[in-house]
């Protein structure tokens, strides 16, 4: 995002934190698509770098993995993963989990969600005021959620196991331990690449159920997610990481499902 004209700088979410960084360089073999808000009035933009300025004290921290967006697409799916994906679905959330566990052990920083980049320019101009809110329509969640029958996401489903209580021993596997194996994980393109695989080879396989295995993985991200603030209630956690959903903006929306933006120009 735009942040100071005069040395050419753009603000950004990227690994660890809320950055300032020399717009050239950053745009240097890159396609940039400029887009500004379509409004009949003209409004300044300071109330929104102030916004992003604050993130920016504040260290915001960015999780530094690239699973970020496919662990959340995989957990607001409607659809129940068979056992081989819900296997690899584990290994990306540990992954996730370790990596925000991390990052607060080393830059003392709880109380921090970590955003990806589309995500932190939608919050800043949100949080400028209702002006400045950008209206996303017909968002990539919200058309993946149209396209697929089943009425219960991967995260409702796991709700509905925790909250039935059936499960006697989950009580256990949902308190927050953070105390992930040191274990090797595969890279973000392993781990993505397993899970296409995980799909091809499994694509008629019946479906069994949500396994324990994966609502411990889902919860302890959940509570990772959280940083800390609340960790007494497990529903509230999950409540949480649901209602994330609803802010969970991907750059391809701020480029094609942005009702209030409008094209200026390109920079190649």
């Amino acid at each position: 995002m735009f942040y100071n004209e005069e040395n050419q700088l753009i603000i950004e979410e990227t690994p660890p934190q809320v950055k300032v960084n020399g717009a050239v360089e950053r745009f240097k073999g890159r396609e940039i698509y400029i887009r500004r808000l379509n409004v009949k009035e003209e409004l300044p933009l300071s109330p929104v770098i102030e916004v992003s300025t604050n993130y920016l004290n504040d260290a915001e921290p960015y999780d530094s993995s690239g699973l970020y967006m496919v662990g959340l697409l995989l957990i607001y799916r409607k659809f129940t993963p068979n056992t081989l994906v819900q296997k690899v679905m584990v290994k990306i959330l540990k992954k996730l989990t370790k990596s925000i566990v991390k990052y607060i052990h080393e830059y003392q920083n709880p109380g921090k969600s970590p955003m990806v980049c589309s995500q932190f320019v939608a919050q800043c101009y949100d949080a400028a005021g209702d002006k400045y809110k950008l209206q996303i329509k017909n968002g990539i969640l919200q058309k993946m959620s149209a396209m697929q029958d089943n009425s219960s996401n991967v995260l409702d489903q796991v709700m509905e196991i925790v909250e039935s209580g059936k499960r006697a021993n989950l009580q256990t596997l949902l308190a927050p331990t953070f105390k992930i194996k040191d274990e090797s994980f595969s890279s973000g393109e392993e781990l993505c690449r397993e899970l296409k695989e995980a799909f091809d080879l499994t694509a008629k396989e019946i479906t069994t159920g949500i396994t324990d295995e994966l609502i411990e993985a889902i919860s302890q991200f959940a509570h990772a997610h959280l940083q800390g603030i609340i960790q007494d209630d497990v529903t509230k956690v999950f409540q949480n990481l649901k209602d994330n959903e609803n802010m969970f903006v991907f750059p391809g929306d701020l480029l094609n499902h942005c009702n209030n933006l409008k094209d200026v120009g390109t920079i190649k």
